[in-house]
């Protein structure tokens, strides 16, 4: 009976030594979940042999403030799908059977990175301070929220998160806090940092960045602005990322490659393929967003303002109106048509009558100077007078000189105001260019900056699906076959000189143009985008576990001013117009094409008219020789 008793005794003592420290684990649990202080969804991995733990969980996450589910995953249930990453916590005992199968798991679907969270129970630290062999190989990286447990003396918990900067790195190890069942969760005190902020410094870790260069002499000079026209994309783009190796302490590995990296045979060269392989970390130049790109790319930041777009001055506005019929409205032309009909009829009339006059109390002929009633001479009558011309004929008497006057007076006006508009107008400009079909449509020349993504987007065109891109690279970019590449200086000055449009990097291009326009010349700039989307910006690669620390390091750039101050030592802002009409140019062949055209059609028309009055002369003469006979 006594060694009955002491076997009584003996279980007794185990179950409710157990059963304290399962009610510890359990209050353990709910206090680490309540100091995320933000709404979590739990998924547990457990063994625990009293089935009363798995009920007892649930009712007390929710009771708490902010209510809490639980779902369990049994021993032969595997992860079979993605879980969605807000808000979740991972429970996993690791002293379960399969609990190094499920890490592994977990890790083939990424479930260790951002934002997923993890509460690993059971001693993961060793004796000698190790991490438990469990985790190795496991993707533990910078952004993991990854908390172990180190069990101490008198049912005192230490809890620790850890990560590796890089795979074959050694662990890291962070103190989060210290668990007892007297005072429980004490939470360390640099938990009210982020990761990004705690983790940032990656100890000389090396940093991959490639960068495109378009001339070998910008690797040995890629922080200075001696040729600040050579490779200035790159030059400016690595100036506002080298202040993001000290923020996060690590070492420069610079990659060249010659472009940014285009989908070729399902396969992606360049800067974006280094990018996709894995072999950079950071994109050292700033890139356009594309639908092709979003599954490779993380766009973080925009260090500048600048971007690629067709730049020109306006045209004259004789290259996209007939300027001779701008002076008046199309209300006023309608008005002078109606006025030139009356004044017709009233000329008939006048001179209807003067030859009454004359036949009836005259008794003579008709005087030679006096205005016929014929329509033909009546309608050279007033040409001459709208043309401001004399005329040989007039009208006689007081009726007749009083209507010529009222005549020539009004076309006197008319004449004024319209020969003033024209000289306004050859001077003016058009702002009617505001579009691509617009520009297509102009008579403006087209000529693109020779940098690789300009080759690339424009050659595109051949294969585009937007007929007025492939039109523009057809018969404006490349009308003959051979595309107008050009260097930005000469595009610049071709803009100075004649109705030209040129797509270019618009920060240095300005530079150009503040260095040799003169002051009216910066007046009527334009410009027009043929990229969409043509903001450029920062990138690195797709999930990458230091994407959030670049973030937030290019904004700590922003932030104290060191990329404005970068943007400002390259690049140009769009001159501002202080003086128009500094100079007048001189009248071309487009401005008087119109009336060039209306003589030519004249001459046409005379010629044809003489040809005919000699025939009809001729058939009257032979019919007279005929009457004869």
């Amino acid at each position: 009976m006594k060694i009955l008793s002491i076997f009584i005794n003996i279980f007794c003592l185990k179950y409710c030594v157990s059963i304290t420290n399962l009610n510890y684990e359990l209050q353990m649990i709910v206090d680490v979940v309540k100091s995320y202080e933000k709404p979590t969804s739990v998924i547990a991995r457990v063994c625990w042999e009293s089935s009363a733990a798995e009920i007892k969980l649930p009712k007390m996450l929710a009771n708490l403030e902010r209510p809490i589910s639980v779902r369990y995953l049994r021993e032969n249930e595997t992860i079979q799908q993605p879980y969605p990453n807000n808000h979740l916590l991972f429970l996993l005992d690791k002293n379960c059977e399969h609990a190094e199968f499920f890490l592994k798991q977990a890790g083939a679907h990424n479930l260790f990175s951002k934002s997923y969270r993890w509460l690993v129970l059971g001693n993961s630290i060793q004796d000698n301070g190790n991490i438990a062999a469990e985790f190795e190989g496991l993707s533990i990286s910078v952004d993991s929220e990854v908390i172990i447990t180190e069990e101490k003396e008198r049912n005192d918990i230490l809890l620790h998160t850890i990560y590796k900067l890089r795979p074959n790195n050694e662990w890291n190890k962070e103190y989060y806090g210290t668990w007892s069942a007297d005072y429980g969760l004490n939470k360390s005190e640099d938990r009210i940092h982020s990761n990004v902020l705690r983790r940032k410094d990656f100890k000389g870790e090396p940093v991959t960045t490639s960068v495109v260069i378009g001339d070998n002499r910008t690797k040995t000079d890629l922080l200075g602005l001696g040729n600040i026209f050579v490779d200035t994309l790159s030059k400016s783009s690595f100036r506002c990322i080298d202040p993001l190796y000290d923020f996060l302490n690590a070492s420069r590995v610079i990659l060249f490659a010659e472009t940014w990296g285009y989908p070729i045979n399902g396969t992606w060269n360049g800067m974006i393929g280094d990018i996709k392989r894995g072999k950079v970390d950071l994109c050292g130049i700033v890139t356009f967003i594309t639908l092709e790109r979003l599954p490779i790319l993380e766009y973080l930041n925009q260090p500048t303002p600048v971007t690629a777009k067709f730049v020109f001055r306006q045209p004259p506005l004789s290259y996209q109106n007939n300027l001779f019929i701008l002076p008046f409205t199309s209300n006023v032309w309608m008005c002078l048509g109606a006025f030139v009909l009356i004044l017709t009829a009233i000329l008939y009339i006048n001179t209807k009558w003067d030859s009454m006059k004359y036949e009836k109390f005259n008794e003579q002929t008709l005087d030679q100077t006096c205005l016929p009633p014929t329509w033909s001479d009546i309608t050279i009558f007033l040409l001459s007078a709208i043309s401001q011309q004399g005329s040989s004929n007039e009208l006689k008497g007081t009726l007749g000189r009083l209507v010529m006057f009222i005549i020539f007076l009004a076309f006197v006006f008319l004449y004024t105001s319209y020969s003033a508009n024209i000289v306004v107008l050859l001077q003016s400009t058009s702002n009617q260019i505001r579009t691509l079909p617009d520009l297509l449509n102009s008579k403006l020349e087209l000529g693109v900056e020779d940098v690789a993504y300009n080759r690339y987007y424009f050659s595109a065109a051949y294969t585009s699906k937007d007929p007025i891109k492939k039109a523009i690279f057809e018969r404006k970019v490349a009308p003959k076959g051979k595309p107008n590449y050009m260097s930005i200086e000469d595009g610049v000055k071709a803009i100075q000189k004649r109705p030209f449009a040129f797509n270019m990097n618009t920060g240095t291009g300005y530079r150009i143009v503040s260095a040799f326009f003169r002051e009216h010349e910066k007046c009527g700039l334009q410009e027009i985008d043929y990229i969409q989307n043509s903001k450029p910006w920062l990138c690195s690669q797709k999930y990458s576990p230091f994407g959030e620390m670049f973030k937030v390091g290019y904004i700590r750039i922003q932030e104290h001013g060191l990329s404005d101050r970068e943007n400002r030592l390259i690049y140009a802002k769009k001159p501002v117009c202080s003086v128009m009409g500094g100079s007048f140019d001189s009248v071309n062949m487009v401005d008087f094409y119109p009336v060039c055209l209306l003589l030519l059609y004249g001459k046409i028309l005379a010629f044809v008219l003489l040809g005919l009055e000699i025939l009809v002369h001729r058939l009257q003469k032979r019919r007279s020789n005929e009457i004869e006979i």
